[in-house]
């Protein structure tokens, strides 16, 4: 751990252990940068330092938030972008880039370093993208807060810190996403739909919907609804319905002795023989057998064959 006067920053060595949460965190710090002063701070390794004129290319994921300040971000694929107060910039590994705070103003940063299967994974997927690596996302209490736990669980060193900064940090990431999805939703005819939507749903999970009159139902056309359902949830309508049914269908056959004929009617299907296979298709267990494990029945079968019960 390293500390300046307006500095404090932590680098991690990395164990093949921490490797198997799928992210692990390589360092972390927060910055109080006065206006001009030389950027980035010193005592960084080298392998992190840089300067505006020649940028640099890191081999993991980082994510600054600034909460203070304005100055200027660049890439091959945003080209130079104004930052300013409440700004995301997320880098990528193998991708150049290079940012600094505006000589007038400075700013206030802070940094979460990582890598692992799992960023990459939201890499590949388009969840986090070069494309897409700044974010106005305006001062927001819980990401601060999120950062400043991750500091301080680094700096004590505490038996299972590493486990709980990798959680904190997928909660950072999730905040930022979440939050590009407020900002995109928010407010606006759509967010107002889908909620309705949903709530019908969940409503009705004992019916049949068809979603063309259901989108009727709430003022929208069809196809515009379907579409943006999908956007705003990750599912498309019928999935999320099927979803709902499905849920409701595994608490009943937990907390109720309701027979399987029963709980499919209760549900909507048509059938025991469709609900049947739509439920083993989607859980991996028939209804009986989710039942039987959720009442240790089948644990007890599973010790019946190793010891003879009385």
């Amino acid at each position: 751990m390293f500390r300046t006067k307006h500095s404090v920053f932590n680098y991690l060595t990395i164990a093949e252990v921490d490797k198997l949460w799928g992210l692990y965190i390589t360092g972390s710090g927060s910055a109080d940068l006065p206006p001009r002063t030389s950027y980035p701070p010193t005592k960084h390794p080298d392998a992190y330092m840089f300067d505006w004129q020649h940028g640099r290319i890191l081999q993991e994921f980082q994510i600054l938030y600034i909460t203070r300040g304005k100055g200027y971000f660049q890439s091959k694929e945003l080209g130079k972008k104004l930052i300013e107060e409440g700004t995301i910039i997320i880098l990528f590994p193998g991708v150049w880039h290079r940012y600094m705070p505006d000589q007038k103003t400075g700013w206030h940063e802070h940094w979460i370093a990582f890598n692992g299967i799992q960023p990459e994974t939201f890499r590949q997927n388009g969840i986090l993208s070069p494309d897409n690596a700044v974010i106005k996302i305006g001062l927001d209490e819980t990401i601060i807060k999120l950062y400043q736990q991750i500091l301080e669980l680094i700096e004590s060193g505490k038996v299972g810190f590493r486990e709980t900064i990798t959680a904190l940090t997928y909660q950072i990431i999730a905040s930022i996403i979440t939050s590009e999805k407020l900002k995109k939703f928010g407010g606006k005819e759509i967010e107002e739909v889908v909620q309705s939507a949903k709530a019908i749903m969940t409503d009705r999970t004992g019916q049949q919907i068809h979603f063309q009159n259901l989108a009727a139902e709430l003022g929208v056309g069809y196809t515009w609804f379907r579409r943006m359902f999908r956007h705003y949830t990750g599912l498309p309508p019928i999935q999320y319905f099927l979803q709902l049914k499905l849920n409701k269908a595994k608490d009943l056959l937990v907390s109720t002795s309701l027979s399987v004929k029963e709980i499919a009617v209760i549900c909507g299907f048509d059938s025991q023989y469709y609900f049947s296979k739509f439920f083993k298709k989607r859980t991996g267990m028939s209804p009986g057998q989710l039942r039987a494990f959720s009442r240790g029945e089948g644990i007890k079968k599973e010790i019946s064959e190793i010891i003879e019960f009385p």
